[in-house]
């Protein structure tokens, strides 16, 4: 049986950890899009209310050959990378192993990634692939298989989901508040701009999926 399977890992122990030196606020999300030549994940979108300060010449790691802005849309750019398949790492992992990529979030502080297995046996592969490597991962969601979404809306992202639950937590939608926004960005170690934007586009996902038509 088909499973799908969500895991988390380190934001430090990800080679594009590097990307998060120049802009600490930012979201990176790896495309989708798959490559005919067989290159590893070339692509991956950047977000950040400070993308004009983005100097991809700053951007170093043992695992990036190279790294280049290919287009910027508003706060959004779509970053090409060539990466060293000599040094291993999480993607290298994914790649040789029997499972396929659905989707990948991070920020500074955590990835969340979504991986699919045509069976139990490589997700599990997966996860000793990682343990041999030295790559802690902790596995989150295991689930049969499901349809696509009919609206192709992306569920919320790691960065959305942990500003709503701490929002949550902390009182921030109680009545009075016993949180502000600066308060949670303190504690998100972010600016209060980046805190506010995932808040809004979270609830704005959240209804969306549960009462618009």
């Amino acid at each position: 049986m088909a499973l799908e399977a969500a895991f988390d890992a380190s934001g430090e122990r990800f080679p594009l950890a590097c990307v998060f030196e120049e802009l600490p606020d930012a979201t990176v999300e790896l495309d989708r899009i798959v490559p005919t030549n067989g290159e590893t994940i070339p692509y991956f979108w950047l977000r950040d209310p400070n993308l004009e300060s983005f100097d991809p010449a700053a951007v170093s790691h043992p695992a990036l050959r190279a790294i280049s802005v290919v287009e910027t849309v508003g706060e959004d750019a779509l970053v090409r990378t060539e990466w060293n398949p000599d040094r291993e790492n999480l993607l290298t992992v994914l790649l040789e192993s029997a499972v396929v990529l659905v989707s990948a979030v991070g920020t500074r502080r955590r990835w969340s990634f979504e991986i699919r297995g045509d069976d139990r046996e490589a997700i599990a592969d997966f996860q000793s692939a990682c343990l041999e490597a030295a790559i802690p991962i902790d596995l989150t969601r295991l689930r049969p298989l499901s349809p696509p979404r009919a609206d192709g809306d992306d569920a919320l992202t790691p960065a959305q989901r942990e500003a709503l639950i701490l929002a949550y937590e902390r009182g921030y939608f109680d009545s009075p508040r016993r949180a502000s926004q600066a308060d949670l960005a303190d504690e998100l170690e972010i600016t209060r701009q980046s805190l506010s934007s995932r808040l809004q586009r979270g609830l704005r996902r959240l209804v969306g999926d549960t009462m618009a038509d």
